[in-house]
């Protein structure tokens, strides 16, 4: 007899794009497991500041995409995401910051490429989705969460979404 995998409510889609002559915006979009939006925030465009770039040396853009940016968007959520995806690998330490699990969606593999094998990875419709989640339950449990999801949506769809919603709340502003 299998146990039926409580799948999230709340999948949070989080990243970080580049504007030009501006710095770095991040957006988090909370969707259902349809695909519908419950919450979107994002942040205005974070300039490097060169003070901190010196005193934080290779480690600096961790910090700014994932404590400056990352966590301030996770924080203002009011509808907690029980899962958080991204496609930026410095946001992977939000799941230390917020105790929510966090996968990395990767580029599409190719279509002649082997099956991944390692233990913190998965394939989901032609894309790696990795994880540093250390506990095998939890892990599991991420893998499954998105292959529900992913039953609605390709996972890379919600990305496009946060884009052009940067980009026109970007265009609003000018």
């Amino acid at each position: 007899m299998s146990v039926a995998v409580a799948h999230p409510a709340k999948y949070g889609f989080i990243t970080i794009i580049d504007v030009p002559e501006l710095g770095h915006a991040g957006g988090l979009l909370v969707l259902s497991p349809q695909g519908r939006p419950i919450e979107f925030h994002c942040t205005a465009p974070v300039a490097e500041n060169k003070t901190q770039k010196i005193l934080y040396g290779q480690t600096y853009q961790g910090f700014l995409f994932c404590d400056q940016i990352g966590s301030a968007l996770v924080e203002k959520s009011r509808s907690k995401p029980e899962l958080l995806i991204t496609d930026r690998h410095e946001l992977m330490p939000l799941g230390k910051l917020s105790s929510t699990p966090v996968v990395k969606l990767c580029q599409q593999i190719e279509a002649n490429a082997p099956p991944i094998q390692d233990t913190n990875g998965f394939e989901i419709n032609g894309e790696q989705v990795e994880t540093d989640i250390s506990d095998l339950q939890q892990a599991h449990w991420a893998e499954e969460a998105c292959r529900a999801f992913a039953r609605s949506l390709p996972l890379v769809e919600p990305f496009e979404r946060i884009k052009l919603a940067i980009d026109e709340a970007g265009a609003v502003a000018r």
